[in-house]
């Protein structure tokens, strides 16, 4: 078999840089790449095909096709971060115990056919390995996360644009579009980023690269088992498998139990999902105390769906019309533990918290604003403008993803869940 190679020239003789993926795929555990042209799959499915995780940080630029990277984001296995400036411009390769530098960008030429010259370092050898995943961890830390969203912009810009004539010109009209994401300068800590770009990648990083996934990675257990409700299995998949989650923490993960369970790799995961959708499957009580009958809530997030379509639809809608329509949001009906008097007095402290006028403005703004998603969600979350007061981040989150086809309703319970099944998440 053959050995990884010292250092690679992309010659016969030398080696191909290719090869220092293919290599290392078998037994690897995690990947962190680094390359601002990226434009082939393979040495990311070299990798994630053998069960490796992979962190990979590019430049959007017009040697960055957006196919590839929404090939690259289908892969559960794959994470991704991006800049948008020309000054992002390291090419590092770390698997494992094993990293390579050097000039190979993650292009078939650069991979295979340009004269490039790249080194191998080793943790047990070269002192120098060691300062590798701190160097990755700073571009990490400052690059933004690439969502499905992202992509569709940066696939409009890339439409728009073309291959420019000038990187500069390219830059320039993608951050219209996109927004500039611009990595450290020399000095670590010089680069200021606001505080609205922070918490909105905070949240970016907390759906999209880890509750998102892991509320995937549940849903494929589910449809691979086929084993959903009759009450359930002509409609939306999703409201079974948001309302198995909420049962789930309710009946199975009471208190604070959800906290002390193990974190699991991927099979063992599988296995505790799977345990747990076969009990879902037979048990008789799916209201777990507080939660709907089946036909009521798949009536009422029908009803939900219509409602706030447009913004046309939600200005016509009176006061106890909207507020029949949150109360579909799970997040919302469970602050009546808070409130006295019931259904009717949750309506009356709502209303009296939040005039009709400021209510509308902020469910238009949320479910049909032009910026992203979680730039909208931020806003309905923390800007004073925007906020309703006794809607948390709980509520927001989970009536996007009850609108939004792209993103999944996701509140506390659901996340107590997914900690409960053994997956890295917090609330």
């Amino acid at each position: 078999m053959a050995k990884v190679r010292d250092a690679y020239g992309n010659s016969a003789a030398s080696g191909f840089t290719i090869d220092f993926f293919k290599l290392n795929a078998p037994g690897a555990n995690q990947a962190f790449l680094a390359s601002p042209f990226f434009s082939t799959l393979e040495p990311i499915r070299a990798l994630t095909e053998r069960g490796c995780n992979v962190r990979l940080i590019v430049r959007l630029c017009s040697i960055t096709p957006p196919s590839v990277l929404r090939q690259a984001l289908a892969d559960p296995n794959v994470t991704i971060r991006y800049y948008t400036s020309q000054n992002f411009h390291a090419k590092l390769y770390i698997i494992d115990d094993l990293a390579m530098v050097g000039s190979a960008n993650l292009t078939n030429a650069g991979l295979m056919s340009n004269r490039e010259v790249s080194v191998v370092l080793r943790k047990d050898r070269d002192p120098s390995f060691d300062d590798l995943p701190a160097m990755f961890n700073l571009f990490w830390d400052y690059a933004d996360t690439l969502t499905p969203e992202i992509c569709s912009l940066y696939e409009q810009a890339f439409k728009t644009i073309g291959n420019a004539t000038e990187e500069q010109a390219f830059q320039s009209h993608l951050e219209k579009i996109v927004g500039a994401a611009t990595p450290p300068s020399v000095k670590v800590g010089s680069e200021i980023i606001s505080a609205r770009r922070s918490f909105i990648q905070g949240l970016r990083r907390k759906y999209d690269e880890k509750l998102i996934p892991a509320f995937r990675e549940v849903a494929g257990v589910f449809e691979a088992l086929d084993k959903r409700r009759p009450e359930f299995a002509e409609h939306d998949p999703e409201i079974e498998l948001g309302r198995f989650l909420g049962w789930l923490r309710i009946a199975r993960a009471p208190g604070e139990s959800w906290k002390e369970a193990a974190l699991l790799n991927h099979a063992e995961r599988k296995s505790r999902i799977t345990h747990f959708i076969e009990d879902w499957a037979t048990v008789e009580d799916t209201k777990a105390g507080d939660m709907f009958e089946a036909s009521s809530e798949i009536a009422s997030i029908q009803r939900l769906r219509e409602a706030f379509a447009s913004p046309g639809d939600i200005a016509k809608l009176s006061y106890d019309e909207l507020f029949d329509q949150l109360i579909t949001v799970h997040a919302f009906y469970d602050r009546l533990r808070f409130v006295a008097g019931g259904l009717v007095g949750l309506r009356a402290d709502f209303g009296q918290r939040n005039a009709l006028s400021h209510i509308k403005e902020t469910i238009t703004y949320l479910l049909h604003g032009q910026v992203t998603a979680l730039e909208r969600a931020y806003d309905c979350i923390h800007d004073e403008k925007r906020r309703l007061s006794g809607f948390s981040e709980g509520c927001v989150m989970e009536l996007l993803g009850w609108m939004d086809p792209e993103r999944p309703p996701i509140n506390g319970r659901t996340i107590k869940a997914l900690r409960f099944l053994g997956f890295s998440v917090k609330d």
